[in-house]
């Protein structure tokens, strides 16, 4: 068995058509007929039914695409994984991490590295929370993810790349608007908007209101940032920001909590394998920058 045959088994199942699957493969309708044919001869199995118009699988047929898809997409991310130990220059690194990330921090560094690394190419992906880059992270998805976690948490294979702080956010006619510091009790009676469930501003801001003895009355959860801006500036309710996304913020008050919410930002990569050269190259980049304290929140 052959991974060429695989390849014309899975083409001429989706498009159901010897001609047309020899087509898109670029290879003529009898080289696609015999190896199907072989296929099928070493499976002592018809995986099709050529009885009809349309060339239609088999029951044995639906249950072979099933192992063969798997195969072909195995064998295809063992070469995308390998490809990264050929040489120590050049390649692609899968990068995840969260929108307030992506928006507000990634643009930071990402023309630094573009020009001292031209020959690497950063695959950028936006995940919906820090939860879902680690479950990316240990299935191999990614190669790398910038994270948020509450201060106390620690992360195998993850390396800090900053502290930050958390403010609350609220419309500037809020009368706790007028404060220098604002402690959690006193956002009792105040409507919130959170974020996901599975992100730190969710957690933190759950874990403190238990801690001042309330549950917090939650509006909206969403993990869009204009929205919850833009709710907060209308006076509907108040939120958690990390102060890093509220620079130069002049709609709407944000406040230091007192005592400080912390939280850390770090570059998290899977603790199932060992780093590439490649993976070297980019987590050295970052301890670089970070030495130069160009990672500011």
């Amino acid at each position: 068995m052959e991974l060429r045959q695989l390849e014309y088994f899975c083409t001429v199942s989706s498009l159901e058509n010897f001609t047309k699957a020899a087509h898109f493969l670029h290879v003529s309708q009898p080289s696609v007929t015999k190896a199907i044919q072989a296929l099928e001869a070493e499976l002592n199995l018809l995986l099709f039914d050529r009885s009809q118009k349309h060339i239609a699988l088999t029951e044995a047929g639906k249950i072979f695409l099933l192992h063969a898809k798997k195969i072909l997409k195995d064998v295809q991310t063992a070469q995308l994984s390998l490809e990264k130990f050929k040489t120590q220059n050049g390649g692609v690194v899968k990068l995840g991490m969260p929108p307030m990330v992506e928006s507000y921090l990634f643009p930071r560094f990402f023309m630094k590295f573009q020009a001292s690394n031209p020959d690497i190419l950063l695959d950028l992906h936006e995940c919906s929370d820090s939860i879902s880059v680690n479950e990316k992270l240990d299935s191999d998805f990614l190669d790398f993810g910038i994270i948020l976690l509450r201060q106390e948490e620690h992360l195998e294979n993850s390396f800090t790349l900053s502290d930050g702080e958390f403010y609350l956010c609220l419309p500037s006619d809020n009368k706790l608007a007028q404060v220098d510091k604002i402690s959690f009790a006193e956002l009792k009676n105040e409507k919130f908007i959170l974020q996901p469930s599975g992100t730190v501003q969710h957690l933190v801001t759950m874990t403190l209101s238990a801690e001042a003895g309330f549950v917090p009355d939650v509006l909206l959860s969403t993990s869009q940032l204009k929205t919850i801006k833009d709710l907060v500036t209308g006076g509907v309710a108040v939120s958690l920001l990390p102060k890093f996304v509220l620079t130069d913020e002049t709609k709407f008050k944000a406040v230091p909590i007192n005592p400080p919410v912390k939280f850390k930002i770090v570059l998290a990569w899977s603790r199932h394998k060992e780093l590439s050269p490649l993976g070297t190259r980019f987590l050295n980049f970052f301890k670089e920058i970070l030495q130069s304290r160009e990672v500011k929140t």
